[in-house]
Formats: C-alpha cells, structure tokens, sequence
C-alpha cells in the first residue's frame, strides 16, 4: 500500500458515517430534552457544592432528568448559566481532561461501592470515560456510550445515553436491580463543582455515598465485532526490520447476558497510535508506562490491582514487550482472551495471553485470576498471575489476598498479603542463571475522616528481599519496609470581604528501611494551597530529609550515605477560563545527593478558539553536583548538569467527527564531570583514580496524527512519528546545538495507516 493511498481512507470512512445524532426508543440524543419521554423522568435537582466541599446549595440551579428502558440508561442535564457567567467551551481529545464547563454521571451498576464507570461530557461535548474504584480511578477504560450537548439563552444541556451493555453487571432479580448514581456539574471559570447527592472523590465513602435506586434492567446478549486493518512503512529502513507491513486483526466482545462477558483479540495489532510520553531514566528503578491497547483496557476493573505506593500486581505493559531485562524486544501476540462474571456478591475474572514462541522468540504464556466476594462492608478477594517462558525455563507465580473493610462513613481499613515463587533453570538465553526463590510482601492502610475538614491516613508495607513479581507486575523495589502518614485539614469558607475560595494543609511524613535495618529515609512535608476567587491558585511545599543510606545507586556495590536534603517548591496556576493560561513551579533542593538543584517548569496553553489549542511544557533544572553510577569505570561520580525538556502540542478540530494532533517532545542534558569516586568504610564518597567522562545527550519525538471518528470506538488514524537520538562526550553542547543535534540524528521515522470499526 503506498503512501499516496491514505487519501482514500477517509472516503472509506464517510461511508461507514452515521448521523451526528444518536436515535433509541423514541429519544433522539441531540442535546435537546424535547421528547415527551423527558417529562415523565426521574428528577434530581437538588444538588450542592462539593467544590469547594461546603454542602451548601449549588449557586446555580441544575437539574438532572433520568429515563431508564430496554436501550439502557438515559441522562439529562439542564444547567443554568446566566450570561453574566462566563460560559468556557473548549474542544478536547477523547480522554483528555475537559478544561471547560462539564457535567458527571458516575453509576455503579451492582450498587456494591466496588467499581463505578464515570461519564464526562464537555460543554462542546469532548469526552472523557474511566473507572472509579476505591482509592484509584483509571482514565485507561473506553465506552461505547452517546451524548451531545446544546445551549439555548442562560442554559445549556447535555443529553446522554449509556447502554446496558457498556459493562458487566449482575443480572437482575426479576427485571429490577439496584444501582447508585453520582452527578456532578463543574462551572469551570468559577472553580465550582456541584453535585447531587452529596459526596466527593476526597471521601472514604464517596463510592458508599451515591444516591441507590431501583430501576428497570433488560439483560440482553451481544456480540460486538472489532476488525480492524493497519499499515505501516519505515522510512528510515531500519536493519532486520520489514519496510512495509500489513497487520489484520480482530478484537471481540461477547456478553451472552449482563452479568458476564468474555472479551478476546485473535492476531492482535497492537501498535499504538498515541506515542507514550519521552523520558530519559538515569535511576534505578523503572518508568512506569500507561496501558494505552484497547484489549487491555476493556473491562480491566476486576483485575486492576494497585498499592498505594504505585506498585502493581497486574502491569499488561509487560505482554508483548519481551521479559523484563532481558532487551528481548517487542513480541508479537498470538492470541488473548479475557471473561468476567458478576454476581450478586461474587465477582470472577480470568485472563489469558499467549506470545508467539516461535523463531527463538521470548514469547510466553501469561495468566491472571480474579476472585472477590462482598459482605456487607467487608470485600475480600484473592489474585494470582502465572507467566511461563519456554526459552527462559522461567515459571513466575505470584497470589494476592485482598481485604477492603468499611466500618463506618469515618473509618476505612485497606490491606493486601502478596507471595511470589520464581523458578528457573540456567540455559544459554539466561546466562545459566538458576533461580529457586519465593517470599512474601503486603502492606495495610487505615484511614479516618471524622470530618469534611479533617482527615487522617496512616500505610505500612513490607517487601521481602527475594519477594518479586516483576514478570507480570510493576514494582519499583524490594527488600525494605516502610511507615507513611498524612494529616490534611481543609479550609472551605472564608469571609464575604476575603478574595480566597478555599484551601488546604497537609503535613506528610515516612520512614523507611532496608531488611538489613539501613535507613533509606526518613522526611517531613508541609503543604499548603490556596484558592482564590477569581480561580487563581497558589500552593508552597517545604520539606526536610534527614540522613540516611542509599542501597540501590551503586547499583549493588555498597551502601551510600547520604547527607539530610532541605527543599522548598511553589506552584502558581493562572485565572481559569481566559484565552491564554500557565502555571509556574519553582523547585530548590540542598544536601543529599546532589547538593543543590533548581528545578523551574513553565506551561503556558493559548486556546485560539474553541477548537484549537496550543500548549507547551518548558522545564530547566541545574544541579550541582549530579551523583550517578557510571556504568563504564563502575563507580560513582559527580557531574554539573543543566537539563532541558519541552512538550508541544498543537490539537484542531476541523468538525465534532475530526481531530488533529501534533506533540513534540524533547529532553536534553549536558553534564560536566567533577570526579569519579569510591566509598570508604562509612559509604562516604572518596576520589576515584578512575576518570569519568563528561556527557551530553538529546532526545527528540515528534508525532503528528489525523483521527476521523466513525462512530463510539470505531476510527480511522494516519500517524507519522519521528525520533532522534544524540550523545557525545562534550558535557557542554548548550541547548540550541543539543535540541538541533538531537533532532537531526534521527532513530525512528514511520507512517501508519490504522481503521479500526465496531460491528
């Protein structure tokens, strides 16, 4: 398929179109509540201040009108917004947060607090869709659900329909169930929100407080279709690799009624047509990266298992990627499948992947199990991953047990028990490393609130030295415990004659060690924020980090002592709703590693229209004395750094259907050695015979891409991605050679043609 063949793609596309609008059961979703339906809804109206979380009556009147029948559920906003109030309608990209006026509709169809699906729809109706579950949300999880917005005189509306079918749920009891509901309405230029009924993210409780209802319920089968065809070509024409390739897949979603669904992926393609974001890792622990397949994302509540710390027991980045550590490189994907039941109490899941092994690949098998049963306010659950890898002889199996206890609107208890058993027999492919290893992790969270205005959070975990479920999961490290607390207070009124809003305090505090009883840290944080009214926003950050031992740097080359760090941020956020905004924060640091370091970050966005953006993020840090392992002498060492990065965006909207996107990322780092060095007895640093070398390295993305919406989840993409990489021994480039050396030295440079439809 050459090039010059895109053209025809979105003639392709305008025959698969349907209309902008969106008919069911005698209701047309076209943001106007006409139909005679409407009038015979439920009404909610009495909604209140969340934002700042007052309870006191919304400013505005909004009304919410519910219709539920065999198409699903059927959601009706009348916000009122008289002229004197600026009205902010802006454009966005599905999943992007809606910098604009907005309305929520959050809805657990279980009514069990255990996971909800949020509906976001902008005032130029952008969308955003995630899961709500306790402690966490994920933006990650797509919908295919309607909505469409209008506005007429001091209101504007927004009209949406969410089919039964968007998740699984438990089949109801003779045609009722019970659900919860949660609506929301952001007034953005006035830092409001309003909702109905009274509950907020910050809560314990928030899933516990939603409004439950009875409401009619078709449990119906469906069988969606997701083919999809993508091309791509390599321009650079990179050794070993296809210059040109066809990928056809398919991707299936079968519910054969409401409580299960089983979602599989036959070939799958899973090329991403959104780049993930740049970023230049020098420490010791691994980026983590954002789950951005469709296969992946689709119906992953029941799996997703994330520790407050940001470690995961479920990480699907690593499927398709090749073992971790092992450079082994991307892995095609043969065949995934993935079933889910909910029941009344009981929720089961089974999740399976098979990578190509052919060819000496280090393709392997992966599985995750899920089982979670509620009782009243106690939910206990049980995972397991299994990934198995012929090449490697490696067996990994991690298990899970969960316990989630909500004792009261005020106390919260949260903990998990986790054990991992390794086995592996040494071959060539692992360098004869054989591994017989199990251990055991867990960690355990209380949290009280007896008060909107008071809140306390108290975590304790341990990772046993051997513990590891890296295969599967994401963990930044093992072998250590840690002790973490939080005391927040909020202010939420202030005088008639003040100009602020609304603003908080937050002291946070952590200890933590290795197994061999070294410190590793041990801090005290204090925050502070302020809203005003005129939705400006201020917020300082001081912090103490007394001294202690670094176990990983050296990268197992003995413990470094570091010296106590003082450091002091400031956050500064422009007035919402104008046509041009930024924010502004300043980071100084002194002591620890690297003695002193100013960190500077600059991100202004000029809106030009309703439909185009322009936004950027300009970074600077200086540090004085980098502390580093350097790989090629195997020592520590010391470098004066000044570090560059940008992001650029450019987002248009030619029509409600059409998006283009343009990101430009780069990151750039000059850094001058000061000495290379050893430790002595006590883990101080002493000066190293061996000379380290200076160095300077610029990294560049650039990513340009053109989306033209079918339909929900059915689009066709064309992408055109460019990357460039430089390094060298001079430490001294400067930023305009760096940025001009780092993207003319070009690594990656492709096109991709994608379509993918919903049947």
């Amino acid at each position: 398929m050459p090039i010059q063949s895109f053209k025809y793609l979105p003639v392709w596309a305008t025959l698969c179109l349907g209309l902008s609008s969106q008919t069911f059961a005698g209701i047309k979703i076209d943001g106007v509540l006409d139909e005679p339906e409407w009038a015979e809804a439920k009404v909610y109206g009495d909604f209140v201040t969340v934002e700042p979380l007052t309870g006191d009556p919304a400013k505005y009147a909004t009304e919410v009108r519910m219709i539920t029948n065999g198409d699903g559920i059927f959601v009706g906003f009348k916000n009122y917004q008289p002229a004197s109030v600026k009205r902010v309608n802006r454009q966005f990209p599905r999943d992007a947060q809606i910098e604009a006026d907005r309305n929520v509709v959050s809805i657990d169809f279980d009514g069990t607090a255990l996971a909800g699906y949020d509906f976001t729809v902008g005032s130029l109706n952008s969308q955003q869709d995630g899961i709500v579950t306790p402690g966490d949300y994920s933006g990650d999880w797509d919908g295919t659900w309607y909505s469409q917005t209008s506005a007429q005189g001091d209101y504007w509306y927004s009209e949406i329909q969410i089919p039964w079918t968007v998740a699984p749920m438990n089949n109801a009891g003779e045609g009722r169930k019970e659900i919860a509901v949660w609506f929301a309405r952001v007034v953005f230029n006035e830092s409001l929100r309003f909702a109905y009924p009274n509950a907020y993210y910050s809560r314990s409780t928030f899933m516990e407080d939603w409004h439950r209802l009875e409401v009619d319920q078709v449990s119906a089968s469906t069988l969606d279709w997701f083919p999809f065809v993508s091309y791509s070509n390599d321009l650079q024409n990179t050794p070993g690799t296809d210059t040109e390739q066809f990928n056809v897949g398919l991707d299936f979603v079968w519910r054969p009624n409401s409580s299960t669904q089983l979602t599989g992926a036959l070939k799958p393609d899973f090329g991403q047509v959104e780049s993930d974001d740049l970023v230049v890792n020098f420490s010791a622990f691994e980026t983590y990266v954002s789950e951005k397949r469709p296969f992946f994302t689709e119906n992953q509540s029941l799996f997703d298992a994330a520790v407050p710390n940001d470690d995961r027991m479920l990480y699907t980045r690593r499927i398709g990627s090749g073992p971790s550590g092992s450079n082994g490189g991307l892995v095609d994907i043969d065949i995934a499948a993935k079933v889910t039941h909910f029941g009344e109490n009981t929720d089961l899941g089974l999740f399976v992947v098979r990578e190509d092994s052919a060819n000496q690949s280090f393709g392997g098998d992966f599985l995750s199990s899920r089982i979670q049963h509620k009782s009243g306010g106690l939910t206990l659950g049980h995972r397991l991953t299994y990934v198995e890898r012929d090449l490697l002889q490696r067996d990994a199996t991690v298990q899970q047990l969960d316990m989630l206890w909500q004792k009261n609107d005020q106390v919260q208890v949260r903990g998990q028990m986790l054990h991992s058993d390794i086995q592996q027999q040494g071959n060539n492919y692992n360098d004869q490393q054989t591994v017989d290893s199990q251990d055991i992790a867990g960690w355990a969270s209380w949290s009280y609130a007896p008060s909107d205005i008071w809140s306390q959070k108290l975590y304790a975990s341990y990772y046993g030295d051997r513990f590891d479920m890296n295969d599967m999961g994401y963990m930044k490290r093992n072998g250590y415990t840690e002790l973490f607390g939080r005391t927040r207070h909020d202010r939420l009124q202030y005088g008639d004659d003040s100009n602020l809003l609304s603003g908080f305090t937050v002291v946070e505090y952590g200890y933590t060690e290795n197994t061999d009883g070294n410190k590793l840290s041990l801090w005290a944080e204090w925050q502070q924020n302020w809203i005003f009214k005129s939705t400006r926003s201020l917020y300082l950050e001081a912090g103490v980090s007394g001294a202690s031992w670094d176990d990983r740097i050296t990268r197992g080359n003995g413990l470094y002592a570091k010296d106590a760090r003082y450091w002091l941020e400031s956050k500064y956020e422009s007035a919402r709703g104008d046509s041009f905004g930024y924010s502004t924060k300043i980071n100084v640091s002194y002591g620890g590693a690297d003695k002193r370091k100013l960190k500077i970050d600059f991100k202004p966005v000029y809106y030009l229209s309703d439909q185009i953006t322009l936004g950027a993020a300009l970074k600077y840090s200086n540090t004085q004395a980098w502390l580093l392992w350097d790989f090629d002498q195997q020592q520590l060492a010391r470098y004066q750094t000044e570090r560059y990065g940008a992001d650029l965006r450019f987002d248009w909207y030619p029509s409600s259907r059409q998006e283009v996107r343009l990101k430009f990322q780069w990151v750039g780092i000059d850094a001058q050695v000061i000495s290379g060095y050893g430790l002595d007895n006590n883990g101080g640093l002493i000066a190293s015979s061996q000379a380290s070398s200076d160095f300077s390295l610029s990294d560049t993305a650039l990513q340009i891409r053109y989306r033209y919406q079918l339909a929900p989840l059915s689009d066709v993409f064309l992408v055109y991605s460019r990357g460039g990489n430089f390094g060298s021994d001079d430490g001294d480039e400067g930023a305009g050679s760096l940025l001009q050396d780092g993207w003319s030295q070009v690594q990656v440079e492709s096109v991709i043609a994608k379509i993918r439809y919903r049947f």
